[in-house]
């Protein structure tokens, strides 16, 4: 084995390769018209990932005239003409799902494709060709019900993507897969209701730091970019203390589609502990709870040393006549911000001077 190759089986990390005497790409066959891959890339970074050229060439003798790549990167694109013009964008972030409404334009757009020609196959990728991947592909299979529960296309495409059976792991793009899922089984319009949010719970409180923790959270919706809508005070919890943690709002804060929630620690280095994203849906509720497998991060504290094996997150709503006139114009939180494209990265550190003069909660 050659040293490039080497390199590439380190990247492509716990993920099936396509290999034969031709080839040696991150690539599998999810389905024989379904290809999950990752980036095609160029220059140095076709070195250990994918090569551009290389996924043409591969392309073009085992589907040539007969395939249609999806990109779902929202950080990086390149040159259509590379493959024909045979692109279409379905762009998010990484280690996100995406908005509920992108996937059924997706999925209607593999199923015509595919249905134009016996020969067709959907190429679908995004940087690393697992996660983002995996979403669509699962939303896929249950769209055209090749699987009728999540749960089995998520099992299935684990089995087909990967060695070790860990395809799309993080909890909220499972979640997603789930929604969808549910939307395909009800056959139900998308229709999201307004909620009211009201106060937010963690239950116990973490230890993040020997026993005590500082933490606040920031709440997002999620369009085209993120948009910050409320940032809370921090909660200084002195040691001992293994009581819930209770953020009211300043004012309650409708809530409408997809939500990001984001809980930090050390409000001044912004080190991001768990992540959640979730969409309302079509009904009134009072309250949902979240528990510690459901909460992006944080799931990986399979030695509980951060969060109790029982921890869990709770948002409180209440009726939409709470909603204050300022709240309804958006003017309500701390810091709402502006739309931002790079928020949320998956470093526990970001420089932002607004934290240091944070209102401060001592239990």
């Amino acid at each position: 084995m050659t040293m490039t190759a080497r390199l590439k089986q380190v990247v492509s990390k716990n993920k099936k390769r396509y290999q034969d005497e031709d080839f040696d790409l991150d690539l599998s066959y999810i389905r024989d018209n379904i290809i999950a891959m990752g980036f095609p890339a160029e220059k140095l970074e076709g070195v250990f990932r994918n090569h551009v050229d290389d996924v043409h060439k591969f392309l073009e003798k085992k589907h040539g005239g007969h395939y249609k790549i999806y990109n779902l990167c929202s950080e990086r694109q390149y040159d259509a003409k590379k493959f024909e013009n045979r692109v279409a964008v379905y762009p998010f972030k990484d280690h996100n799902p995406p908005k509920i409404d992108l996937i059924k334009p997706f999925c209607e757009d593999v199923e015509r494709w595919l249905s134009e020609h016996p020969d067709n196959v959907a190429v679908i990728h995004c940087k690393a060709g697992k996660g983002r991947t995996g979403v669509m592909v699962c939303s896929y299979l249950v769209h055209s019900k090749i699987f009728s529960t999540a749960k089995d296309a998520l099992s299935f495409y684990s089995e087909k993507r990967t060695k070790d059976l860990k395809g799309v792991t993080i909890p909220s793009q499972r979640r997603y897969v789930e929604y969808y899922s549910e939307l395909v089984r009800t056959r139900a319009q998308y229709n999201p209701q307004t909620l009211v949010l009201n106060s937010l719970e963690l239950e116990p409180a973490p230890t993040f730091n020997g026993g005590t923790c500082t933490p606040f959270f920031m709440l997002w919706s999620a369009g085209a970019k993120m948009s910050k809508l409320y940032s809370s005070p921090v909660i200084d919890v002195r040691k001992g203390f293994s009581g819930p943690l209770h953020f009211s709002m300043s004012c309650p804060i409708p809530l409408h589609g997809d939500i990001k929630v984001e809980v930090y620690n050390k409000p001044k280095m912004m080190k991001k502990k768990f992540a959640m994203m979730v969409h309302n849906g079509d009904e009134e509720r009072h309250k949902l709870v979240l528990y510690k497998e459901d909460l992006d991060k944080a799931y990986k504290d399979t030695q509980h040393s951060k969060f109790s094996r029982d921890f869990k997150v709770s948002l409180l709503f209440v009726p939409r006549s709470h909603l204050s006139p300022s709240a309804a114009a958006g003017a309500c939180g701390d810091d709402p911000g502006s739309d931002l494209d790079g928020h949320g990265s998956e470093s526990d550190t970001t420089d932002d001077d607004d934290w240091e003069s944070q209102e401060t909660t001592h239990v």
